[in-house]
């Protein structure tokens, strides 16, 4: 799920008070978040018996080619960090009311499971990696996450479902961190973000060890992300 989208959905419709600064607490709840995810890759590959990240298991759907899997993420990688730091603020400023990040989020969430009713029979190449790294652009909009857009993307071009949900993971780790080290930067105003990192890094922590591979758990993820986008519209229609 999107970490904007729910800085702005979530307080809206439980009506909270918006954080003196919305955009240093953003940042430490993407640092939170980094950090959470690295974690998390770590202990995958301790279980997935020490593979190291530009390695691959035999049993993996993943085709190596002459890049290996650290090439592809960095490849995957430029697309998003290029236009996020060109494009950034203009989408947030044009995109980020409630009723335009419900939308995104709620579309979001439809692709998704479209995409996951795919067949699991392509191996991950560098051409998927590069579309997956085109679809993470789609990330900039508030309301789209990083990893899901680009395990959209992933599942869209059948790759299998697990090794789908970890390749979005490590694709979404270094954007989440230049993402929070850029805003901070922007960020005129430095006060206290640990509670925004405890939170981000328990959450991402939490959210990885529910299995990304399960079909119930993407399904999930997009009944919430139309579940909140309802809610949204639904307090709008009683505010008229």
């Amino acid at each position: 799920m999107s970490s904007s989208a729910q800085l702005t959905l979530l307080p809206y419709l439980w009506r909270w008070e918006p954080p003196a600064d919305r955009t240093t607490f953003a940042a430490g709840l993407h640092a939170g978040s980094a950090a959470g995810l690295a974690y998390s890759l770590v202990h995958d590959q301790r279980n997935r018996g020490g593979v190291n990240v530009g390695q691959s298991r035999p049993h993996d759907s993943v085709d190596q080619g002459p890049w290996g899997t650290a090439g592809r993420v960095v490849l995957a990688t430029i697309p998003a960090a290029a236009v996020g730091y060109a494009a950034q603020d203009v989408v947030e400023r044009r995109l980020g009311g409630p009723r335009t990040t419900a939308a995104l989020m709620a579309g979001a969430g439809v692709a998704l499971w479209w995409a996951d009713r795919k067949p699991q029979d392509q191996q991950l190449g560098t051409r998927e990696a590069v579309i997956a790294g085109l679809g993470q652009v789609a990330a900039l909009a508030p309301g789209v996450s990083r990893s899901g857009a680009s395990l959209t993307a992933l599942r869209a071009m059948r790759v299998p479902r697990a090794e789908a949900a970890r390749f979005s993971t490590l694709m979404s780790l270094p954007i989440t961190a230049g993402g929070a080290a850029l805003t901070a930067a922007r960020s005129r105003a430095l006060p206290p973000v640990v509670p925004a990192v405890v939170a981000g890094f328990t959450a991402a922590t939490l959210s990885r060890r529910v299995s990304g591979g399960s079909r119930g758990v993407i399904a999930g993820s997009a009944l919430y992300r139309l579940g909140v986008a309802w809610a949204v519209a639904r307090r709008q229609r009683e505010q008229r």
